[in-house]
């Protein structure tokens, strides 16, 4: 079953919106550095660069700026992906007349969602989120509590991460997502790794929505008004045509087509 939360809907409105900028900036930083290298003075030209655009830095050779700033962006990823969770949890509550997941302390909001809805029987040997996507997302994720809180976690935290990612590191993995060599250790990210970042959390946020939609009962309660429709044929058609327009549900077995009978039997 296909089934998209309006809040996958809003992350990648929202992810489309970061790219924009980060890959501006990208090319800029690019640019900036190609001429900067080919300058016959990098400090002549930065300060020719500096004074044309009055905003003054020192020259700075090594990679520890570009390595704080991809951190950065890759931070600003996980919380859309975080807000994305929020996001969703209230709009479950409101398909499901009141039914709610609480987040706690204990462990990770990703974590709690996919143990919340593996209690439903919603993950098995061939509806499930293969490990790749959460090791790599555990790792930028780790990375983004690095980035902003340094002391809550340990570079060997970071590398014992890093180690479970790069097993999945592979050709089908690069092809997949049009990458050369990612996920990187902390001190070699680069832009790859944001791309590579965004497109996990995408992939990782429509297996959840498909894979948590409310239960049928649930979802009834709220689909009430399609009683009022005629027959049986008529009012599944058009269940399936609004869950459709608001969901993008596209039936994929026949599970899915009890899906809707069941909707239809609990209005």
């Amino acid at each position: 079953m296909q089934f998209k939360y309006k809040a996958y809907k809003n992350l990648l409105a929202e992810l489309g919106r970061m790219d924009y900028v980060v890959e501006l900036s990208e090319i800029a930083i690019k640019d900036f550095l190609k001429n900067l290298n080919n300058a016959g003075s990098p400090e002549q030209f930065l300060e020719q660069k500096c004074k044309e655009h009055n905003i003054w830095v020192s020259l700075d050779s090594s990679n520890t700026s570009y390595n704080q700033s991809i951190l950065g962006y890759i931070s600003g990823v996980y919380h859309l992906f975080e807000a994305f969770l929020y996001e969703m949890k209230e709009e479950y509550k409101l398909l499901t007349d009141g039914e709610s997941i609480n987040f706690n302390t204990e462990t990770t909001k990703l974590n709690q969602i996919i143990n919340y809805f593996k209690s439903k029987g919603r993950f098995n040997n061939v509806d499930y989120i293969p490990s790749y996507l959460i090791d790599i997302f555990e790792y930028y994720h780790g990375l983004r509590i690095y980035f902003s809180h340094k002391k809550t976690v340990s570079i060997n935290e970071i590398k014992n991460k890093w180690e479970k990612a790069n097993v999945h590191s592979n050709e089908e993995l690069y092809a997949k997502y049009r990458i050369n060599n990612s996920p990187k250790e902390l001190n070699e990210v680069d832009f790859e790794d944001y791309f590579l970042f965004t497109q996990i959390c995408k992939e990782l946020a429509l297996r959840i929505s498909s894979l948590c939609y409310p239960d049928p009962d649930k979802l009834a309660i709220s689909l009430k008004r399609f009683k009022k429709y005629e027959n049986e044929s008529e009012i599944i058609k058009r269940l399936e045509i609004y869950l459709l327009n608001e969901y993008a549900f596209v039936k994929e077995d026949d599970y899915d087509k009890s899906f809707l009978k069941s909707i239809f039997t609990h209005l």
